[in-house]
């Protein structure tokens, strides 16, 4: 039997095995990516993807060129039984430095993921192989894997990241159960090509016999889903008749019809993972939480484990960061993924009222709502979604940690200016690890020789940022530290709303690890290194 050897094994190449590919392969870690299928899955599966899933994409330089295959910034439209239209949400704000709501074609994707490995010679793709066998010690784990012809391999890895879908073999090696509920109701979903209907959002229909959803989608595709009766056969809905009858409603008489890509059966579940760490084996995606699509979250959530994962692999393989590190994945991950479980869940019954008095009862909120512009903004800007706080973790408690502080959250992504006078986003002007950010002041000055040295040792960078056009005595600054010019007003506005948070220490996702004033930085800064190094 061959025996190969690598740092980090994943076994699923689909949207999160892949992103976390890349962002291992951006560090410089060896890495094998292997997936039983033999070529991309060439029908579309997730269709959504949000601002905080772009910014990671961004940290590993592939934003624009998915961009360029996305529809950005899509409104979703909710209609009664009736066809009134009862809410439109459609969020304007881009607080991370990307729309909100994006639409796109999976294996375009996919394709573009899988392209971006070939910038690194440490990533190694291996295709049409099944894990068949995982075995973890102290030192290791080894997987063995089978082709169609049943060769096997043996892969040996320092850790393995199971992102193999919602059947994932890697998580029943490792002895984890997805726990929760899988409905009764089964939804046709119906993928279409060449559509000349000119509806460019999400249109909602939240009837109470037959809910649907028509989806615009790049290119000429849409995509449509219905809610089945009972008494409704997987084959009879599937059949090419019957969906056309479905489509009727949408296409009037004279409309050219598009062409049927494919037609598929499926149910909804609300399952989460009992642990997503199991000694050295990690499960994400699909693998770890399942949800139904009604708040179009399942992959973004998907692709918060793996940004959240990336990186302190990637630290504890090189030596930056201590083993223990690792376990802060489950701590920060899986409380989030469950509530981002439960929110579709509830999400759910404004999609697929189950009677005529839940239809009036959201009826009646939704234009009660209209004069409560507080209200109305909260739910139609999607300000609802719940963004994971981390209250454990990488994190310092310090100040900050009140139930609106930003340690924990994700820092906002404004545009500032470098000193060449280059207008860039900010997670582009201090690169891909740890950072501390003074604002308006420089943070090395604030550091005993001790801290900085460990603090440049773990590969952090130091950043000041400015308020818009300062004396020119503020970019005088010690040697390395980037010096930016806050264009944008946004840490003029947080140095307002905060006045003690002068220093920010930020994590590789871009999560704040602690906020605190320039006289505690020291002591923050050499609590984190411990943390961490």
């Amino acid at each position: 039997m061959q025996v190969i050897s690598t740092k980090v094994l994943i076994v699923g190449a689909g949207p999160c095995g892949v992103t976390i590919a890349n962002h291992l392969g951006m560090y410089g870690v060896d890495t094998i990516i292997v997936d039983r299928e033999d070529d991309i899955i060439p029908y579309p599966r997730a269709v959504g993807i949000d601002d905080e899933a772009l910014r990671g994409y961004q940290t590993v330089g592939l934003v624009d060129v998915l961009l360029k295959d996305m529809i950005q910034n899509t409104a979703a439209r909710y209609h009664t039984s009736r066809g009134r239209l009862f809410a439109e949400v459609q969020p304007q704000a881009q607080p991370f430095g990307w729309p909100r709501r994006n639409l796109f074609i999976q294996p375009l994707t996919e394709t573009t993921l899988r392209k971006g490995l070939e910038r690194y010679a440490c990533v190694r793709m291996m295709l049409g192989l099944d894990a068949i066998n995982l075995e973890q010690g102290a030192e290791g784990v080894s997987v063995t894997v089978r082709d169609a012809a049943g060769q096997e391999t043996t892969i040996k890895a320092d850790y393995v990241v199971g992102a193999d879908g919602g059947r994932s073999t890697i998580r029943q090696l490792i002895g984890v159960e997805l726990r929760g509920e899988t409905y009764a109701d089964r939804w046709l979903v119906v993928d279409l090509k060449d559509d000349r209907l000119y509806a460019p959002y999400s249109a909602v229909y939240c009837d109470v016999k037959r809910p649907s959803m028509s989806i615009d989608l790049p290119y000429g595709h849409r995509r449509f889903e219905f809610r089945l009766a009972a008494d409704e056969t997987d084959e009879e809905m599937q059949s090419p008749e019957n969906v056309e009858r479905l489509l009727d409603k949408f296409y009037p008489e004279g409309t050219p019809r598009p062409t049927l890509l494919r037609s598929r059966v499926y149910l909804h579940h609300t399952r989460v993972a009992d642990r997503f760490k199991v000694g050295r084996v990690f499960l994400a995606g699909d693998a770890a939480h399942l949800q139904p699509p009604f708040f179009g979250q399942g992959m973004n959530s998907g692709l918060r484990d793996v940004t959240n994962l990336g990186w302190k692999l990637a630290g504890v393989v090189k030596g930056q960061l201590k083993p223990a590190v690792l376990d802060s994945y489950d701590v920060e991950r899986r409380d989030h993924a469950l509530t981002m479980v439960n929110v579709a869940k509830m999400f759910g019954v404004l999609y697929s009222p189950r009677s005529r008095l839940t239809e009036a009862l959201r009826d009646i909120f939704f234009r009660l709502i209209q004069g409560l512009p507080s209200v109305r903004d909260y739910i139609l800007q999607m300000k609802f979604k719940p963004l994971p706080r981390y209250t454990e973790g990488i994190v310092v408690p310090r100040d900050g940690m009140e139930k609106d502080g930003p340690v924990g959250r994700m820092l906002p992504q404004p545009f500032v200016e470098t000193a060449e006078g280059r207008r860039v986003r900010l997670d582009d002007a201090i690169g891909n690890w740890f950072a501390i950010i003074g604002v308006n002041r420089d943070p090395q000055a604030a550091l005993s020789p001790a801290v900085r040295d460990r603090w440049l040792a773990m590969g952090g960078v130091f950043v000041r940022i400015n308020r818009s056009r300062a004396h020119p005595d503020a970019k005088q600054v010690q040697e390395g530290t980037i010096v930016l010019d806050d264009v944008a007003g946004a840490f003029r506005d947080w140095s307002l709303r905060l006045p003690d948070a002068q220093c920010i220490l930020l994590r590789p996702d871009r999560y704040v690890a602690a906020i605190c004033t320039e006289q505690a930085l020291d002591a923050t800064a050499d609590e984190l290194v411990r943390l961490v190094a």
